[in-house]
C-alpha cells in the first residue's frame, strides 16, 4: 500500500506527540478509512519503540568526535571521513528502516496467507430445472432467459434476480414440477418464484420449488438459511419444510436458520404472522419481532431484536454475545473457509460486534482480535483460531 507523505508527517508527530487538534483529526480520518491504515499506524508505532531501545543502546561519543574535530584545525575533512562520522548517527535510522521493512513485508505475506484461503463470498448459485437442465449463475448472468413453457418463464434480469413469472393466469398443467436452487459455501442468491415470493438464500443453502403452485398449498423445501417475503394468497398458504420444523404463513416477512450442522433452528418473524411446527410439538404462532428458537420438537419463543437475524441480507454481519464457535460457522460458510479450534474453552468465547461482510477477512479477524483474548492463523488452507 502506497503511503503519502503527509501521511508520515502525521504519524511521526502523533509518536512524539506534537500534533495539533486539526492534525490529530486528520490523522484520525486516514486511520478510520481503511482497517489497513490501523495496522500501518501499530507497526510503525512498534517500530518507534524499538528505535528508541536502539537509541538508548547506541550512545555516540558526540563531545570526543568534535574535539577530534577541533584539533584537525583548519584541515580539510575528506568525503569518506564525513560518511564515517555521520554513520555515527545514521545507524539507528539505518537500522529502523530496515525493521520497518521487514515488518512491512512480514505483515504483506500474513495478509496475502488469509486472502489466498479465504475471500468474501458474491452472488454464486446453481440452478436444476426438472428436465434436468443445469445452469451456472453468479454476478455475470444479468439479462438472461433460461427457459420457456408450460405457463412460466425462467430468466435472470438485469439486476440479476432469479424471476419465475407467469405468462398466463391459468396454468393448464396440475403437475408441479420440481426445481433447485443451490447456493454454495462463498455464495448468496434471490429469486422470485411464480407466486410472487421474493427468497433470499445464503450461503450453503438449498431450496426446492415448483415452477408452478398448482395445488391447494405453496410448499418449498429449505436446507440451509433464507429469507422470506411471501406474497399474500389466503387460499394458499405458503408452507417452509425444513427437517426439523414447518413454517406456515399467508403472506409475511421472515427469516429461517435451518443449517444441518447447528444443534437450534429458527424462524425469526420480521412482519405478518406465521405459524412454526416441530415434531408432535403444538405449533407455536409468533408476531413480529418474535423467534421459534430450539431443538427439532422443543422450540420455545422468545422476543429478539430481528435486525440481528436479518442483517445478511442487507450485506452486513452482526453479532450480540454470540459464541465464537457460531461466528466461525457464519465465516467458513461466507468465505468458504476450513476452521479449526485448537481447543473448546475458544469456542464459547463471546463477542459483540458488526462489519460489512464484503470486506475481507483479514478486517474481520482484526476486529475479532482487537475485542478479545483469541488468536487466527493459517496452516495450509485452515484458519486456526486459539488463545491469544
Amino acid at each position: 500500500m502506497k503511503i503519502e507523505d503527509r501521511v508520515y508527517e502525521l504519524i511521526s508527530g502523533k509518536l512524539d506527540d506534537v500534533l495539533s487538534e486539526e492534525e490529530e483529526r486528520e490523522l484520525s480520518g486516514w486511520l478510520e478509512a481503511d482497517g489497513e491504515h490501523r495496522v500501518i499506524f501499530d507497526e510503525m508505532r512498534r517500530l518507534h519503540e524499538q528505535a528508541k531501545l536502539l537509541r538508548r543502546e547506541f550512545n555516540p561519543d558526540v563531545e570526543g568526535t568534535l574535539r577530534r574535530l577541533k584539533v584537525r584545525g583548519g584541515k580539510r575533512i575528506g568525503l569518506h571521513a564525513w560518511w564515517k562520522y555521520a554513520a555515527m548517527f545514521v545507524l539507528p535510522l539505518g537500522i529502523a528502516f530496515a525493521l520497518w521493512q521487514g515488518l512491512k513485508e512480514k505483515k504483506i505475506v500474513l495478509h496475502r496467507q488469509f486472502g489466498e484461503v479465504a475471500r468474501p463470498g458474491a452472488e454464486r448459485a446453481v440452478l436444476k430445472l426438472f428436465d434436468g437442465k443445469t445452469v451456472v449463475l453468479d454476478s455475470t448472468s444479468g439479462n438472461m432467459l433460461i427457459a420457456r413453457g408450460e405457463n412460466v418463464r425462467v430468466e435472470v434480469d438485469s439486476n440479476r434476480l432469479l424471476r419465475y413469472s407467469r405468462e398466463d393466469t391459468v396454468v393448464t398443467s396440475r403437475e408441479e414440477r420440481k426445481n433447485e436452487l443451490i447456493v454454495p459455501r462463498g455464495g448468496e442468491y434471490q429469486i422470485v418464484l411464480a407466486d410472487g415470493t421474493q427468497v433470499w438464500l445464503n450461503s450453503a443453502t438449498k431450496l426446492i420449488f415448483p415452477q408452478n403452485f398448482t395445488g391447494k398449498e405453496r410448499r418449498v423445501v429449505l436446507s440451509g438459511e433464507a429469507f422470506f417475503e411471501v406474497a399474500r394468497d389466503e387460499n394458499k398458504p405458503f408452507i417452509v419444510e425444513t427437517s426439523r420444523m414447518d413454517v406456515k404463513v399467508l403472506g409475511t416477512r421472515f427469516n429461517v436458520n435451518a443449517y444441518t450442522d447447528n444443534e437450534m433452528v429458527s424462524t425469526t418473524l420480521v412482519d405478518g404472522s406465521v405459524e412454526v411446527a416441530s415434531g408432535t410439538q403444538k405449533p407455536i404462532t409468533l408476531v413480529p419481532g418474535e423467534q421459534a428458537y430450539g431443538e427439532a420438537g422443543e422450540l420455545e419463543k422468545r422476543e429478539v431484536n430481528v435486525r440481528l437475524y436479518t442483517s445478511w441480507i442487507d450485506g452486513r454481519f452482526m453479532f450480540n454475545n454470540v459464541e465464537l464457535e457460531e461466528i466461525a460457522k457464519q465465516i467458513s460458510r461466507w468465505y468458504d473457509v476450513e476452521i479449526f479450534f485448537t481447543n473448546e474453552n475458544v469456542k464459547k468465547i463471546r463477542f459483540t460486534g458488526g462489519m460489512v461482510k464484503f470486506k475481507p477477512l483479514d478486517d474481520l479477524i482484526r476486529m475479532i482480535e482487537s475485542t478479545s483474548s483469541v488468536c487466527f492463523s493459517v496452516k495450509g488452507r485452515t484458519i486456526v483460531i486459539s488463545e491469544g
